[in-house]
């Protein structure tokens, strides 16, 4: 009699536990890892703003909320929210207030600039000061 090839009922379902709790450690981590590439589109955001508004500075522009608002559409023209494209990245003078927005304001002191990120909870969670050069190089 010829014993048969193959793999018991116990056999197979031990396999499959085993890939269900793998799964249970793998989904997570996989969303979390999304989660924190978004929240690093944020923060590259942030900088972007905040290195777009020191160069217009130190060339000695003059920064009010006309100017503000025209930078943020500039900055929208070329970058998404990382949380819901259906919203800007940017908005001028005011915080954030949706998740992945960055807020660029007047700050509190004399010339001084308040960048802020929103998380995806929509707090606050990186807020960049950028302030004047005290010598500003005349415009060209």
């Amino acid at each position: 009699m010829k014993r048969r090839q193959g793999f018991t009922l116990l056999e197979l379902m031990i396999v499959v536990v085993i890939l269900g709790v793998l799964a249970l450690i793998a989904v997570p981590a996989l969303l979390n890892a999304a989660e924190q590439s978004r929240e690093s589109v944020m923060a590259g955001n942030v900088s972007a703003a905040a290195s777009t508004l020191g160069s217009r500075l130190a060339v000695g522009t003059t920064i009010d909320a006309a100017a503000i608002t025209a930078m943020v559409a500039d900055l929208n023209a070329s970058s998404a929210n990382p949380f819901d494209d259906t919203q800007p990245a940017y908005v001028a003078n005011a915080a954030c207030g949706n998740p992945g927005e960055v807020g660029i304001a007047a700050g509190a002191a004399a010339d001084s600039y308040d960048i802020t990120g929103c998380d995806s909870t929509s707090a606050a969670t990186i807020t960049k000061t950028v302030f004047a050069p005290e010598d500003a190089v005349a415009a060209f």
